[in-house]
């Protein structure tokens, strides 16, 4: 896999923002993701169903709970809340890889980490469908995105310091991670900062 293969997202006539709120809709988008990763890299996958719907409780509450309601933070908190998705998929992992095909190439990210590269796969392509129809915004990773290093280096930080999850999201999408507070939306807290002085 040389570059990321675009999500067909399964129809809907809401925004893509608005269905990714809904956990049948992200189950069956998740499972197109599983499966167009399958016919690229010959890993077959299982989802736990009830790990799933924990991981999308607990996102949809922190994306409630930080959502600043503010039109001029919409991007920035779109990115947030992908980045958050991840974390959470990361964390419950609802996602099993199967054997290895026998060529497999360990030095490459998506058979070194399977499962982490697949739900990291489908946050960028989930936020990359958002920003397209909510800013006609491209969204693509950065090259580091396939280098081996980076990979390895974000398994064991997410393996020690969950939080570090959303600081990789956006490394991968060449943005600035806050390693210091990943998991606050630092825009909003700016605001709620503010409103205090």
């Amino acid at each position: 896999m040389s570059d990321l293969t675009p999500l067909r997202l399964p129809a809907t006539v809401e925004p893509v923002r608005v269905a990714v709120r809904r956990l049948r809709w992200l189950r069956r988008a998740l499972a197109d993701q599983l499966a167009a990763i399958t016919a690229e890299t010959g890993v077959a996958y299982r989802v736990d169903d009830r790990r799933l719907a924990a991981a999308f409780v607990s996102w949809l509450r922190r994306v409630e709970a930080q959502n600043p309601h503010d039109p001029g933070q919409r991007r920035a908190f779109f990115t947030f809340a992908a980045g958050l998705m991840l974390e959470e998929l990361v964390r419950t992992m609802p996602v099993t890889a199967g054997p290895l095909p026998p060529a497999a190439d360990a030095e490459r990210p998506e058979y070194f980490w399977p499962e982490g590269f697949a739900c990291t796969v489908f946050c960028v392509n989930v936020l990359s469908a958002v920003l397209a129809q909510e800013f006609d915004a491209a969204t693509d990773v950065v090259p580091s995105f396939f280098d081996i290093r980076s990979w390895w280096s974000f398994r064991e930080n997410a393996a020690e310091q969950l939080s570090t999850v959303i600081g990789f999201f956006d490394l991968f999408l060449g943005e600035t991670p806050d390693w210091e507070m990943p998991t606050v939306f630092r825009d909003k807290l700016r605001t709620q900062l503010s409103a205090v002085r």
